[in-house]
């Protein structure tokens, strides 16, 4: 079973689909990232920095169930 990840731990995304550039990438999971929209519903995302890149993508909150914490921030 995965571990709810917490802001700076080390995740690995398991294979999510064909071509996807997620797939077996580890990454530093950065925390919630959620929009209001104006219609008030709440857009539930997250942020994550994958290892190698310079940027941090947003990832939606099913992604959550296809990632593994590697390793954990004390």
């Amino acid at each position: 079973m995965n571990v709810t990840p917490k802001p700076g731990d080390l995740v690995r995304f398991d294979f999510i689909y064909g071509g996807c550039d997620l797939n077996n990438k580890l990454a530093t999971y950065i925390g919630p990232d959620f929009i209001l929209r104006s219609d008030g519903v709440t857009v539930r995302n997250h942020r994550v920095l994958v290892l190698g890149q310079t940027q941090s993508g947003l990832i939606d909150n099913g992604l959550l169930a296809r990632m593994t914490v590697v390793s954990k921030v004390q």
